[in-house]
């Protein structure tokens, strides 16, 4: 008997002992919970309303809260442009991203770092977003022009601009008042550059980040708008950075490099990454899991949060109506469906990027020799099916724009065929419409035959293209001499005067 007592005595003590070690590993961890979104420019679901938005968005955080008060949710730049609801006018003012604010305001994102598309409103518009906005922006790599010379970005809070920080400090706490450090900068590439924007080296910017923030802090994280070669790279400089949360890329990834994690979420809120680091303030080790979760139709409406999504949206219904588009005339009924990804339309010759291209060569009354557009311009970054709206197509191509008719010689061409053919992974791939690609030869056709570099050809093609401002396009531009004669001045009703009005047209008359 006392045997027996003596051994369930060493089990409790045993137990007591395991139980005391636990709760002390307990006390000294710290968890910290990132909601990380990158490249969203839309507030409603899409695909008719299965996946994403910004309402669903909101509940995930609210949950990650109450699993973890220390959760911080980010979004990793481009957010502002492009959007269908942005290029529309409300109360006498174009739109120009006050909606997504007006989003994530409400939603409640803590942390943002610029993106290049950012940069497609004009300083005065990006100002008053940036002071719309109840969120803080990190920005460790590009300067603003003012007056002459290059400072912070910042916002104008109660008549005095405070400037973005470059890097800053997360404090977080467990239940024990143990407390964790954890240091974030914010870079971005220069691939939107405007007049008012100097891009300082952002490989450099980091590595000057990470020295200032890591003698200050437990960890370092970053948000990183930049190409995933980039991102890559980064990560082998600074080996001892723990997260790399990305943006630019708009299919989701994860990659491991050494002991850094770089992570992208997929574009509009598809899925978000949830990234869980649990700090232990007595051994200093940072575990980190990372979880891809799918924003669908699954996960209720924060109701607040679909309250503003909703006025947005009855907002772009009436703009719609004052232009004269009907947002829910069915234009066509797809019998296919058009593959609008990103990954397609800047690699190869797909099916929306035919359909569109066709649509452009139809629009000129005497028909040219060819068209083509660049992929870039093309942002639903979605498979469309069955029935297709005006609505889809202005989501298509919500940049919009006038196509220009152009009389160039064939050398012109050739230079600016091969250039989009290299561009491929880019913007600046183009679709074509009567243009043939001959790999092995290394030759190019219009319309059947052999391009001919000394003979004069008539295309089709968007003004945006044509301005210069495209990837490695600089040359493509009225001044270049090769260009023989410009047409872009056309009749009001003309629908060269939009490149969506022409693909509607197109569309209608496929019927």
């Amino acid at each position: 008997m006392k045997k027996i007592s003596l051994y369930l005595l060493l089990v409790l003590v045993s137990v007591a002992c395991r139980t005391s070690k636990t709760t002390q590993q307990t006390q000294n961890e710290v968890a910290v919970t990132f909601l990380h979104m990158n490249d969203v420019y839309e507030i409603s679901p899409l695909d008719n309303g299965k996946i994403g938005g910004m309402a669903r968005v909101a509940t995930v955080r609210q949950n990650l809260l109450k699993e973890n008060p220390n959760t911080i949710t980010v979004l990793s730049g481009d957010f502002l442009s492009p959007s269908v609801i942005g290029t529309l006018r409300y109360e006498g003012k174009s739109i120009k991203g006050k909606q997504m604010v007006d989003a994530m305001n409400t939603v409640g994102v803590d942390w943002v770092c610029l993106g290049n598309h950012e940069f497609d409103l004009d300083q005065k518009d990006l100002q008053e977003r940036i002071n719309e906005s109840k969120f803080n922006w990190l920005n460790t790599n590009a300067l603003e022009k003012i007056n002459g010379e290059y400072v912070p970005f910042g916002k104008v809070i109660n008549g005095t601009k405070v400037p973005f920080l470059k890097t800053t400090i997360l404090n977080f706490k467990n239940a024990s008042g143990e407390e964790v450090k954890v240091g974030m900068f914010g870079i971005l590439l220069p691939s939107n550059k405007k007049d008012f924007v100097l891009y300082e080296d952002f490989y450099e910017a980091a590595k000057k980040a990470y020295v200032e923030l890591k003698p200050k802090c437990d960890f370092v994280v970053a948000l990183t708008h930049i190409n995933k070669v980039e991102d890559l790279k980064l990560a082998e400089m600074l080996p001892d950075v723990k997260l790399l949360m990305g943006g630019h890329d708009h299919d989701n990834m994860r990659e491991k490099i050494g002991n850094v994690i770089m992570a992208k979420a997929d574009a509009n809120a598809k899925t978000v990454y949830i990234h869980r680091f649990v700090y232990n303030t007595k051994t200093k080790e940072v575990k980190l899991t990372s979880e891809l979760k799918k924003i669908d139709d699954t996960i209720a409406e924060e109701p607040t949060t679909a309250a503003v999504v909703k006025k947005w949206e009855d907002i772009q219904d009436g703009a719609f109506k004052a232009l004269g588009l009907n947002k829910d005339e069915v234009v066509a009924d797809l019998k296919e469906p058009l593959d609008g990804h990103e990954s397609a339309v800047r690699n190869a010759q797909g099916s929306m990027g035919n359909m569109i291209a066709k649509a452009i060569y139809a629009s000129a009354p005497k028909s040219p020799d060819c068209a083509f557009f660049n992929g870039g311009s093309i942002r639903v970054d979605d498979n469309i099916s069955g029935k297709l709206t005006q609505l889809d197509v202005l989501r298509i191509l919500p940049f919009g724009g006038k196509l220009v008719e152009i009389k160039l010689r064939g050398r012109l061409l050739e230079k600016v065929l091969q250039t989009g053919l290299e561009n491929k992974g880019s913007g600046g791939y183009l679709q074509w419409e009567k243009i043939a690609y001959d790999e092995v030869k290394k030759e190019w056709k219009i319309d059947g035959k052999l391009l001919d570099v000394n003979q004069d050809y008539t295309i089709v093609t968007s003004d945006f293209l044509f301005s210069g401002k495209e990837r490695n396009l600089g040359f493509f531009t009225k001044q270049n001499p090769d260009v023989i004669s410009v047409v872009d001045n056309f009749p009001d009703n003309d629908v060269r005067n939009d490149i969506r009005k022409a693909v509607i047209a197109y569309l209608k008359n496929q019927k």
